[in-house]
């Protein structure tokens, strides 16, 4: 009975590891650009992140550094 038990247990982890991986392969790769037509300087991410998905039809966006509005999408 013991061996049964271990056997399966083995099996449960190798399920689990091929669906992990098999996860991880399917994310898409992301790319960030600047936003086309956000105007004004970028001070809230929250903003910015409407914006993108609202007006330019893309995953999110944040501000960075330079106080502007960059989007993310799909690569």
């Amino acid at each position: 009975m013991e061996k049964k038990s271990l056997a399966g247990l083995c099996f449960l982890f190798l399920v689990l590891f091929v669906a992990q991986e098999v996860m991880v392969q399917t994310e898409a790769k992301t790319c960030e650009n600047l936003a086309n037509t956000y105007r004004g300087p970028c001070f809230t991410t929250g903003s910015c992140d409407d914006h993108c998905k609202n007006k330019e039809h893309l995953r999110s966006g944040r501000c960075r550094d330079d106080f502007r509005c960059w989007c993310t999408r799909n690569c």
